[in-house]
């Protein structure tokens, strides 16, 4: 009996021993989980600050911009229009030429046209108009920005760097940004922005940015071909053309002044879902949103499908995370929400209030503060 009593209590210490020996196992497993923790809070917390520095940076140098150019004694342009081309999907290059041919016919007295491009820039086609020898001929009036990293996120352009770069090199009016596959009748594009322009001054209307949709013309076939890209030659393309969707928003233009895209993610173009975030935000924000698809002829050449190789589907991957930390709901994603629209009245543009836009049309989000650049990967 004594002998089996000693057993028990032995039996029993063991028992404790390796309990208080589990407990101290989890209090350090514990201990350990809340250092990983603040470890990654710390950097979390350290990358939001180098974001932040780097917004607030660039708005001081976007201001210091501004300020030059109020002393700077120059002819100003009315528009500086922007784009990229794929250089890597030969299924595209006849479509981004019949873009070059196009955008040769803005007139070079009013307009700066430029391209967002790799250092070694090359649109091989085999034929077509605006060729000459195997390669597209950009008349005097095009400029060709090289990429650079902190313009770029997973190898792909960033919107609001190309805005604020193309600010910083060009003094005009006006700054637009189209995807390389539209093409447009320059004449009404032109005409409705002069309206929108002098409808903000008129109105001392300071921020805004307009927005358009665009007609569905098949270019599938690979030998459809612009001959000149004149708006004669638009319009007959866009004759039996569909309206695209309303959420489907190609292109985008504002003043030096009129939008902060300073404060505008690092989304990059030509994927879904940043340009229904621009609208959304700036109705949140307040800044006056403009329709001008009812004046403007803007021709989007279907067909052709994009390259969703390993490069894409990051940038979407990018595009994704950005929508969903800043989308609280989705409301107001398309033109439908723009507060005003241009229309035809008596042969002339005038600007009206969208009967469309209603409180439905505030949408709830926040700017996420997440830095994709290439160039902080680069460090």
């Amino acid at each position: 009996m004594v002998i089996r009593a000693v057993n028990n209590v032995t039996h029993g210490d063991h028992n404790m021993g390796y309990k208080e020996q589990s407990h101290v196992e989890d209090t350090h497993k514990t201990i350990n989980e809340a250092i990983n923790n603040i470890k990654d809070t710390s950097k979390h917390i350290i990358s939001i600050n180098k974001t932040m520095i780097k917004n607030l940076r660039e708005l001081e140098l976007h201001l210091i911009n501004i300020q030059s150019m109020k002393h700077r004694n120059l002819n100003r342009k009315f528009l500086t229009i922007f784009t990229t081309f794929s250089e890597r999907e030969p299924s595209r290059f006849p479509i981004q030429n019949n873009t070059i041919c196009n955008y040769n016919n803005f007139p070079k007295n009013t307009t700066n046209i430029a391209i967002f491009s790799s250092k070694h820039f090359k649109l091989p086609v085999k034929d077509g108009a605006c060729i000459s020898g195997n390669k597209p001929v950009f008349n005097s009036n095009w400029r060709i920005i090289e990429l650079m990293a902190n313009m770029t996120a997973g190898s792909r352009p960033v919107l609001r760097q190309m805005f604020l770069e193309s600010q910083r090199r060009f003094n005009t009016d006006l700054y637009m940004y189209s995807n390389g596959d539209i093409l447009f009748h320059i004449g009404k594009l032109i005409t409705s922005l002069q309206a929108i322009q002098n409808f903000t001054k008129l109105h001392k209307i300071e921020s805004y940015i307009v927005f358009g949709l665009r007609l569905e013309a098949n270019f599938s076939k690979q030998d459809k071909h612009i001959k000149s890209g004149s708006e004669e030659e638009i319009t007959q393309h866009s004759i039996g053309a569909k309206m695209g969707k309303d959420n489907a928003q190609d292109y985008f233009i504002t003043s030096r002044t009129s939008f902060p895209w300073c404060s505008v993610p690092d989304f990059v173009v030509s994927l879904p879902a940043y340009d229904n975030w621009l609208l959304m935000y700036s109705n949140k924000a307040r800044i006056a949103t403009f329709d001008i698809t009812e004046t403007t002829l803007a021709l989007h050449q279907a067909g052709p499908k994009k390259l969703k190789d390993k490069i894409y589907l990051n940038a979407d991957k990018n595009n994704n995370m950005l929508w969903k930390e800043s989308v609280i709901s989705h409301k107001g994603a398309t033109v439908k929400c723009c507060k005003w629209k241009t229309v035809y009245k008596d042969n002339k543009i005038d600007i009206v209030k969208n009967p469309k836009f209603n409180k439905e049309c505030i949408a709830h989000l926040k700017i996420p503060v997440i830095n994709i650049l290439d160039e902080t990967k680069a460090k």
